[in-house]
């Protein structure tokens, strides 16, 4: 009976996380969606200036990107007397302070912070942060490459004196044909899809995409120095202070994709490490508000543990194998599922894949991901240095 307990109860939560949770909260935004175009449409009339915006990068061994970013930020369509460009290098030693300079020299608009120290990412954007004017923060990375909408569509997000925070929209910059691309864009576009419907149904949007995300000034916290997953800090501030957060869903940008399955599973465990770092700092309910906590439960809470559901799913179902011919026959699936990966990573070694091994192989990761980087937490994280993954 309490093995039969635990796996009902193990599979109700992962199919509420995964399926009757996304599906409620895309109907709730389709039904609130006419509604909200309405409502911006007024705002956006009733908005009589625009707001002064900060755009802020930390880096660290950029070069390969960072001229093509600084061109695209400087492209803008945004009035150039109302932006700034802070950039900050936290001790890089390759040719990132050569480009730097250049631009600064000349483009009066970028202010250029060089740190004889590495401190990590969370120090740099609070040191930028400080030196901002703009009432607009956009925080942004190096490989993340504007289009000429992008400010002007994130700052327009504001129009309502309720928004807090609002990001951008990512699409690949590179073609999904190895490696684990199509995989990871496919599981971006799903995340981008709920945190847009999140926003549009309740104005909730549980984590904003870290690449490009803009904040009021006055709602950017201090980021713990050693924080690993600053964005998701500052989007559950936000929402912890009572403001709206949702998806600019016309604000493009583009960021390559790494392909490289060993390189993607050292940047989730970070991610992971990160994510739960501010789980023990927030709570599971982060905000007095009941549709933003149980969005943050049900999306975030619920999905990080997943792989201890996974694990007691499948304890039980062997456990209870011997009784029955379904429970023999899910334990006995589940066990082929496991070991998929191995073949798959074997071809992949040959410059080969088969593409549905290849989605087992990716959820399966992203999962063994959580559960290193649960460790890593919970074993304390002293700074927030890490290195960036090879840009593409």
């Amino acid at each position: 009976m309490a093995a039969e307990t635990i796996l009902l109860i193990t599979a109700v939560l992962l199919a509420w996380t995964y399926l009757l949770y996304p599906a409620l909260v895309f109907t709730l935004a389709a039904f609130r969606e006419k509604q909200k175009t309405i409502n911006d449409k007024q705002q956006l009339k009733a908005a009589t200036s625009l707001p002064f915006v900060s755009v802020i990068i930390s880096i660290y061994n950029e070069e390969k990107v960072l001229g093509e970013k600084i061109r695209s930020m400087l492209a803008s369509d945004y009035p150039a007397e109302l932006t700034e460009f802070l950039v900050g290098s936290d001790a890089s030693d390759d040719g990132t302070d050569e480009i730097m300079e250049k631009f600064e020299a000349s483009e009066t608009r970028i202010k250029y912070h060089m740190s004889p120290v590495r401190k990590g990412k969370a120090a740099m954007l609070n040191k930028l942060a400080s030196m901002a004017k703009g009432n607009i923060l956009i925080i942004t990375d190096a490989n993340v490459i504007f289009s000429p909408g992008t400010i002007r569509l994130l700052a327009s997000g504001f129009a309502s004196p309720r928004t807090g925070l609002c990001d951008a929209t990512v699409i690949p910059s590179i073609s999904p044909g190895h490696g684990v691309i199509r995989q990871e864009t496919m599981y971006t576009r799903f995340e981008t899809s709920l945190r847009r419907a999140e926003g549009e149904s309740w104005g909730a949007m549980t984590g904003p995409y870290g690449g490009c995300y803009a904040v009021r000034r006055e709602l950017f916290p201090e980021i713990p120095d050693n924080t690993l997953v600053d964005d998701l800090y500052v989007g559950l501030t936000v929402l912890r202070k009572g403001f709206d957060s949702f998806n600019v869903a016309e604000a493009a940008v583009t960021e390559d994709t790494q392909p490289d399955i060993a390189s993607q599973f050292r940047r989730r465990v970070r991610i992971a490490a990160g994510s739960f770092q501010n789980l023990f700092r927030f709570g599971p309910f982060p905000s007095g508000k009941f549709k933003t906590s149980f969005a943050f439960f049900s999306h975030k809470v619920l999905r990080w543990f997943t792989p201890l559901f996974l694990t007691l799913f499948f304890m039980t179902t062997v456990i209870l194998s011997g009784r029955s011919v379904l429970y023999f026959c899910l334990a006995a699936v589940q066990v082929i599922l496991i070991l998929l990966p191995a073949p798959d990573l074997m071809l992949e070694k040959s410059g080969r894949a088969i593409k549905p091994l290849r989605y087992v192989t990716q959820f399966l990761l992203m999962n063994a991901a959580l559960a290193a980087g649960f460790v890593k937490a919970v074993r304390g994280i002293k700074n927030g240095i890490w290195e960036p993954t090879k840009r593409v």
